[in-house]
């Protein structure tokens, strides 16, 4: 339902959805609607929300940015 131009945001807040498999999900979507995405952003949790490498749980929030076309 996004026109051209449009700009998508998409977000997992799961551990258990990885970064390359909310891309997968995006990208599998766009290409049944027709559309071509370009990442202009990826981000994460904010700093109160701290990643510690030791426990890969603690990195759970993914949000990337599309400009759709």
């Amino acid at each position: 339902m996004l026109r051209s131009g449009g700009t998508l945001v998409s977000c997992s807040c799961s551990y258990h959805v990885s970064e390359g498999e909310l891309i997968d999900v995006v990208t599998d979507a766009a290409r049944d609607a027709h559309r071509t995405l370009r990442l202009l952003e990826k981000r994460s949790q904010a700093r109160d929300h701290p990643i510690l490498p030791a426990v890969p749980e603690t990195s759970y929030l993914k949000c990337l940015i599309f400009d759709v076309s």
